[in-house]
C-alpha cells in the first residue's frame, strides 16, 4: 500500500526526516511514537503530498506522491493536529462546505452514517465552537472521511480531550472496518496499543524501530518497554 524509499527532508540546514526506508501493508492501523521534534509530523505530511520529500520518494499504490499527487490524494484523508473547521458556522454548514471541498462527490446518505457513528446527528445545527472538545474531533475526522479515502492519516487526533472521548473515537475508527489504512500518531502509548496492528518509532528524524505492537517481546506496556529499550525515555 505505502512505501518509502529513501526519504529525507531538510528544511534550510537542519535534516528532519533521515533516510526512512519502509513498507506499510493494505488495512495496517500504524501507530507513530516518538519525541516531539522527532520527524514524525513533517513524514505524515510527506505521505498526504502536503510536502514534498528533499529526496527519496514514497508511494501509495505504485504511484509516486511527487508526480502523481492530484490522483493520490483522492485516496487520502488528513487529520491535522490543529482543529481544521470554521468555528464560527454551525456543523452542518461545515459539513457542506467541506463536502463541496473533497475530491469526490459525497452523498447525504454518506453523511448521516458518519454523523449517527460518532454521535453529532443532533448536533447539526450547533455552531462548532460551542461543541465540547471532544467533539471538535470527531467532526475533523469526519470531515477528513466525507470522501472516503482508502488511506486516513491522523496527526494526534484525540490531543487535549477527555479518555472517554478518545475512547468513543477509537471505537468509531474501528468501525470503518479492516480495509482502510490508517496512519496515526499519539503520545497516548495505551491510545496506540488499543488501536494499532503496528508501531513505528521515530527518533531525530531516523526511523528507529518498525513491527506489530504483538511481535514485541514484552508482555506487559509493550510500547513503553520498547521506547526504554531504544533509550527514548528513561527506564
Amino acid at each position: 500500500m505505502i512505501e518509502l524509499r529513501n526519504v529525507h527532508k531538510q528544511y534550510k540546514q537542519k535534516n528532519v526526516v533521515k533516510g526512512v526506508d519502509l513498507m506499510i501493508p493494505q488495512g495496517a492501523r500504524v501507530g507513530f511514537v516518538g519525541p516531539n521534534g522527532a520527524g514524525k509530523s513533517t513524514l505524515m505530511k510527506m505521505i498526504a503530498t502536503l510536502v514534498k520529500p528533499t529526496s527519496g520518494d514514497i508511494f501509495v499504490n505504485g504511484q509516486s506522491v511527487i508526480r502523481k499527487k492530484k490522483q493520490i490524494r483522492k485516496r487520502i484523508g488528513y487529520v491535522p493536529q490543529d482543529i481544521a473547521l470554521h468555528s464560527s458556522i454551525s456543523v452542518k454548514d461545515n459539513l457542506i462546505f467541506w463536502a463541496g471541498m473533497a475530491p469526490r462527490s459525497v452523498s447525504d446518505e454518506w453523511i448521516i452514517k458518519l454523523l449517527d457513528m460518532v454521535g453529532l446527528r443532533d448536533q447539526l445545527h450547533k455552531r462548532v465552537d460551542k461543541l465540547s472538545g471532544g467533539m471538535q474531533r470527531k467532526l475533523n475526522i469526519i470531515v477528513a472521511l466525507l470522501h472516503d479515502p482508502e488511506l486516513l492519516i491522523m496527526d494526534e487526533p484525540t490531543v487535549g480531550i477527555d479518555i472517554p472521548s478518545k475512547t468513543e473515537i477509537v471505537t468509531f475508527l474501528n468501525a470503518l472496518g479492516p480495509n482502510k489504512t490508517i496512519l496515526f500518531s499519539s503520545h497516548d502509548l495505551q491510545e496506540i496499543e488499543m488501536f494499532c496492528h503496528f508501531i513505528l518509532v521515530l527518533d531525530d528524524g531516523i526511523l528507529r524501530h518498525y513491527s506489530a505492537i504483538n511481535e514485541l517481546p514484552y508482555t506487559q506496556n509493550p510500547t513503553q518497554e520498547l521506547l526504554k529499550h531504544l533509550q527514548i525515555i528513561r527506564a
